[in-house]
């Protein structure tokens, strides 16, 4: 399908295309906790900085420790990386995938990975009149055929949840078919009881993906990790590179994960603002955004007479970037927003009236 691997976030190109301080850029394409990081991870950065002068530990022991603890797993079934985009890329390479079954409209890193691993990519597209849910019967078919199957859940970009049971399900259909599940649960942290990341270590053929990025607002700092039974965490381990996580990536790690308050903050902030603005966008002539259960709503342009590329050039030169989800295997009527804070969701929210007044 040749997905584009464009991703959101890149406010660098942004200011200088569109003349623009980074500072002044309200950026919408990015899915970070409107929160942002947690003051205690922001001091022990800090803190910290004196250790850049020496080695990281290249077991990252301490922080798959916190990590096991936090999901109540054992550190031993735990691998952490440069973040979670780098196990994409490394899953398939390591397991020696063939044929790789990818959802669309789904993350560009899953066929990006594939590709680049040797394996052929089979393509299962979700329609957009179920609301781009799992079809069960055309899954299980097009699981006959494939030895890897990538499922983000909560989707990227529609932010449909599938719950903890229909996984499950999947993951067993999955089994007798000899095929691997990784599943991506990056945007799950809203949802924590639907994760499936302390059933990955007794599930023969799972691997599920985590990252610090998103929910605790550390992109810059680069920090995923992925959960799985013994054998598969033995692989994946066999060419793993030295120092994959730098020392202070690590200490963020192990602080945000005991941040309590922040943690609760968070899942409540971005429930009652997610709410906030799916209700005031459906109430927008031209704009039809779908349910989300994570902290971003995919939106559909009606309007014949604009489309997302224009809509974005708009938004853009008075410093509001949007999510262009063309790339995604979507139409150039769709875009994704992440959920920001009140006053600047009422900004964005404003400038889109504005706009959808004229056409």
């Amino acid at each position: 399908m040749g997905l584009n691997n464009n991703h959101g976030g890149n406010i660098y190109e942004a200011a200088r295309k569109y003349c623009l301080r980074e500072e002044e850029i309200l950026d919408f394409s990015s899915n970070i906790n409107p929160l942002g990081i947690s003051n205690k991870v922001f001091r022990a950065l800090k803190d910290n900085l004196k250790d850049v002068v020496k080695y990281p530990d290249s077991d990252s022991a301490k922080l798959r420790e916190a990590i096991g603890k936090y999901h109540s797993i054992n550190p031993e079934n735990i691998i952490v990386g440069n973040g979670a985009t780098e196990l994409i890329h490394y899953i398939p390479r390591m397991l020696i995938s063939k044929k790789v079954l990818i959802p669309v409209p789904t993350f560009s890193e899953y066929e990006a990975a594939s590709i680049a691993s040797g394996a052929k990519v089979k393509y299962l597209r979700l329609k957009e009149d179920s609301g781009f849910g799992l079809d069960e019967k055309a899954l299980n078919k097009a699981l006959n055929s494939v030895d890897m199957f990538f499922l983000c859940n909560p989707n990227n970009p529609t932010g449909q949840l599938l719950p903890k049971k229909s996984v499950i399900k999947i993951a067993d259909s999955a089994e007798k078919r000899g095929v691997v599940i990784v599943l991506d649960e990056v945007f799950i942290d809203y949802n924590e009881k639907e994760s499936l990341i302390s059933d990955a270590v007794k599930i023969k053929n799972l691997i599920v993906l985590r990252a610090f990025t998103k929910f605790f607002a550390m992109p810059g700092l680069r920090l995923g990790y992925l959960a799985a039974n013994s054998l598969l965490i033995k692989r994946l381990n066999e060419r793993r590179p030295p120092w994959p996580v730098n020392s202070l990536a690590q200490a963020a790690g192990i602080i945000s994960l005991s941040d309590k308050a922040y943690i609760k903050d968070g899942i409540s902030y971005v429930k009652k603002e997610s709410g906030f603005l799916l209700k005031e966008l459906s109430k927008i002539d031209g704009l039809l955004p779908f349910p989300s259960s994570t902290n971003f709503i995919l939106v559909k342009i009606k309007n014949d007479g604009i489309n997302v590329k224009k809509l974005y050039n708009i938004l853009a030169k008075k410093g509001i970037l949007i999510r262009d989800c063309s790339n995604f295997a979507l139409s150039e009527r769709f875009f994704r927003i992440a959920v920001k804070k009140r006053d600047k969701n009422k900004r964005l929210l404003n400038e889109l009236r504005n706009i959808f007044a004229e056409y």
